[in-house]
């Protein structure tokens, strides 16, 4: 069974901001989904499903380095192989409109993964990193800051990347991570 952990801050003043794409391409993905408080999980749960294929999603109530809570639960309490784990983070390394998935990297000093990688005392789960960064004329890399706004259009740009990370997580539930990687890689 495959789960998928969404990472953002909670409260409005986060809503839009880079550091919640995590929960932006969740909400974009996954659009008519019935969320509802687990206290003991600390998030908002819903289950979604993708063929066949039926699976929950969290999105922490926690901030961002208090996130490995959730994971915490999800593994102890519904019995979630962490290699099943799916989580989904911004990353100042890559632009806005890409992502990569990996498997058992580091953390690349991001504090929620770093607080999953403590509770969880292990690397080895599935990562969708969500590219945040803006690519200036030259060709360059801008990393902004994390709790900065998304512009309208870049969040129509984040719409898209969510769509494409969809299809991304149904390759990986059918298919599994090595095929989803060896096709979304690029």
């Amino acid at each position: 069974m495959y789960s998928i952990i969404a990472l953002g801050n909670p409260g409005n003043q986060y809503v839009k901001t880079r550091h919640n794409a995590g929960f932006l391409v969740v909400d974009n993905a996954f659009s008519d989904l019935d969320w509802h408080d687990n206290k003991y999980a600390f998030a908002h749960i819903a289950t979604a499903e993708i063929g066949n294929t039926t699976f929950q999603i969290a999105k922490p109530t926690t901030f961002m380095n208090e996130s490995g809570k959730t994971a915490d639960y999800l593994i102890s309490k519904e019995g979630i192989d962490p290699e099943n784990m799916i989580v989904i983070y911004d990353d100042l390394d890559l632009p806005l409109g890409k992502f990569k998935i990996s498997f058992d990297r580091g953390n690349g000093g991001h504090n929620g993964i770093k607080s999953i990688e403590e509770h969880l005392g292990s690397r080895e789960f599935i990562r969708i990193r969500i590219g945040i960064s803006k690519v200036i004329e030259s060709g360059e890399l801008v990393k902004p800051n994390v709790l900065g706004n998304f512009d309208p259009s870049e969040l129509e740009l984040l719409q898209e990347t969510a769509n494409t990370v969809y299809k991304a997580i149904g390759v990986i539930i059918s298919e599994g991570k090595e095929k989803a990687m060896t096709v979304f890689n690029q």
